[in-house]
């Protein structure tokens, strides 16, 4: 009897577990290899011993529209990275549902994904799913901070983290220094018609 009572307690115990392990994967596009899975699972099972229980899903599609998750308001602490294909193009886009829009505002989510453009477009599969582990990592990085909760091994390091942040920083020097370059072409360009056009006045 004692024996029984154990494994019942057992599989009550393990049932949950096995049963949220796959929840926040849908790989319709089957582009996640068994690392990037095994992250999924572990940090989605570290939020189930939680009293908030957010959940970060994964879902790839062989299209790259239509990605908005159905019913993406109804839910609550639910983030979705989604990821779609086709031979000519990727798509890759965050949804959390409204009460964690402050956590992802529309500059942090493009931050995270700029700051793992080149592996998210890479054809290799190893690359891309180095980008698709390190946006997930992101995203847990933001809700461990929105919760509180202790950072841990699969969150982003102080480093990635300040990649992430100061994405939309670097951009705009970048563009600046663009506008600046194209200005200073075009008045050369004009000075030396200029010259030019008075050397054959004379």
């Amino acid at each position: 009897m004692k024996k029984f009572s154990l494994m019942m307690l057992l599989g009550l115990v393990l049932v949950p577990t096995l049963a949220f392990s796959d929840a926040n994967i849908n790989d319709s596009a089957q582009l996640l290899n068994r690392q990037t899975r095994e992250l999924i699972k572990q940090k989605n099972n570290r939020y189930f011993q939680t009293k908030e229980q957010p959940q970060i899903e994964v879902r790839t599609f062989k299209r790259v529209k239509h990605l908005t998750p159905k019913k993406l308001n109804q839910h609550r602490r639910r983030v979705y990275l989604v990821i779609g294909v086709t031979a000519a193009k990727r798509e890759v886009q965050i949804y959390s549902s409204k009460d964690l829009h402050s956590s992802f505002t529309a500059t942090i989510r493009g931050n995270i994904i700029r700051a793992a453009v080149t592996d998210l477009q890479s054809k290799h599969s190893a690359k891309l799913n180095r980008g698709i582990r390190f946006v997930f990592r992101a995203i847990a990085t933001k809700i461990d901070q929105r919760y509180q909760y202790a950072l841990d091994k699969y969150d982003l390091s102080s480093d990635e983290l300040a990649k992430v942040n100061h994405a939309h920083t670097l951009a705009l020097p970048m563009a600046l220094a663009i506008v600046i370059l194209i200005s200073a072409l075009a008045y050369l360009f004009k000075q030396t018609r200029r010259r030019h056009d008075d050397e054959q006045t004379k």
